[in-house]
């Protein structure tokens, strides 16, 4: 279904600029043949769902390998980069992939192939997984179906307006949702060109290039804007047409800043989840988006609620919709996550507000963001309690102007210990993800404790 929605588009439009990543350039039809030797190189399905560990870096180099396993008719388990190897053998031993593609890109031509041996992946069949942060601290694997890839992109291209004449800046990183949906398959679908940046690639860069080849959509986290403005020569960008941002909150200076940059784009804060494929809404930040956390109304494919939560002015946000996982894969291979009815009930506390649009408050669990990634605090807890001299443990969100939120720790050392930030810091890198590793860890005297008896964990900003 998704590669027969690409190949549909790549013939229309076979001698376009497909994507831009570094110094290499591949057409439609270039990128479509590449995919297609990529493909070549997988396993037949025996079974459905057959999975494919995709472990590359080189953002070209995943995208490639997305389509390579939709065109042999397999499901991608798209990696996010800094994942550890531990968590990456506990997903393997779960999901018992049928292969693992990690190495260099194969050569292909410039000719358009879109044929060869494939087995559809229907709309209902499981077509993606995407890991994210779980409240336990283990990552969760995210199924989604094969048409919610096809919904989500379509939609995404609506909201932006999207044709063949448009070049995006693709700034998050593929193993994220905002980047391969709401980026690279909402592009290629509508007949775009895709430019695609590495997390490690200098703004500076980032800011030549927009200038260069002429992008009209340029897409990220407000960490990265913030990042963006530090390198910013006040010489505004006036052929962007389109900025979206969102998962973090925008701030008025940051608004301003991106109004001094853009003054010819629309700009659009966005709401989505990836269990629901990922977007969920969008409103423009000139009428709102982003202001008191407003994040507009879900589109139309949802039905959407708020159950009440008790102590608190706001709702739990419970949705539903074609685009909407299929569930967390379970250790023995079924799905877990929905109500009987379908529901999806997130951890998101939403209230709401004029015209019916939705308003951000918080979460039901601890989980925050940190430059535009999750953070799970109990995660990080664990592992520094797990050390042989730590007693306990806490992890909270600190301000970070740059970031928004970023770790902090405090750790109680059993008696007679000697805290050792390098062995902390060390073993925080073997467990959890790079941007997880808290900034700064300090041993404590004394826990303060509630009522309960038990420690108060600091709750931080939000």
């Amino acid at each position: 279904m998704i590669w027969q929605q690409f190949a549909e588009q790549a013939e229309a439009v076979s001698g376009r600029d497909a994507v831009v990543a570094g110094d290499r350039r591949l057409s439609y039809a270039g990128l479509a043949a590449l995919a297609a030797a990529s493909a070549a190189t997988l396993p037949a399905p025996a079974i459905r769902p057959g999975r494919v560990l995709v472990r590359q870096k080189d953002p070209l180099a995943i995208l490639v390998s997305v389509l390579a396993c939709w065109h042999r008719g397999l499901v991608p388990v798209v990696l996010r980069e800094g994942m550890t190897d531990l968590q990456v053998d506990e997903m393997a031993a779960w999901l018992r992939p049928v292969a693992v593609l990690d190495a260099p890109l194969p050569v292909a031509g410039d000719g358009l192939d879109v044929g060869g041996r494939t087995t559809p992946l229907g709309p209902r069949d499981e077509g993606l997984v995407i890991c994210t942060s779980g409240t336990t601290g283990r990552p969760k694997l995210v199924a989604l179906p094969a048409e919610s890839v096809v919904i989500t992109a379509r939609a995404i291209g609506r909201a932006l307006a999207l044709d063949a004449s448009d070049r995006i800046a693709v700034n998050t990183p593929l193993g994220y949702m905002y980047g391969l949906m709401g980026g690279c398959m909402a592009g290629l679908l509508a007949g775009a060109a895709c430019h695609l940046f590495s997390p490690r690639d200098p703004l500076t860069q980032l800011q030549a290039a927009i200038r260069r080849d002429g992008m009209t959509v340029v897409q990220g986290p407000p960490s990265l804007f913030r990042m963006f403005m530090a390198y910013w020569n006040g010489e505004p960008f006036p052929g962007v047409r389109m900025v979206t941002t969102g998962g973090e909150p925008l701030g008025e200076d940051l608004a301003h800043d991106l109004e001094r940059a853009f003054p010819s784009a629309r700009k659009l804060f966005l709401y989505g989840m990836t269990e629901a494929g990922p977007r969920i809404s969008d409103l423009a930040i000139a009428d709102g988006g982003g202001s008191d956390a407003c994040v507009g109304v879900p589109y139309s494919h949802f039905e959407w609620r708020l159950d009440p939560v008790p102590g608190s002015s706001a709702g739990r946000f419970v949705l539903r919709g074609p685009s909407l996982f299929l569930g967390y894969i379970t250790a023995d291979g079924g799905y877990e996550g929905l109500d009987e009815a379908g529901f999806f009930h997130s951890n998101d506390l939403l209230s709401v507000g004029e015209h019916n649009r939705l308003h951000f408050r918080g979460r039901l669990d601890r989980i925050f963001r940190s430059g535009g990634r999750l953070v799970n605090p109990e995660a990080v807890e664990r592992v520094l309690a797990s050390h042989p001299d730590v007693l306990d443990a806490v992890c909270h969100p600190e301000s970070h102007p740059l970031l928004g939120l970023v770790p902090v720790a405090e750790v109680a050392l059993r008696p007679s210990a000697t805290f050792d930030l390098a062995a902390l810091k060390a073993l925080c890198g073997h467990h959890v993800e790079p941007h997880a590793i808290p900034r700064r860890i300090k041993a404590a005297e004394a826990w303060e404790l509630a009522e309960s008896g038990k420690r108060r964990r600091p709750a931080g900003p939000r």
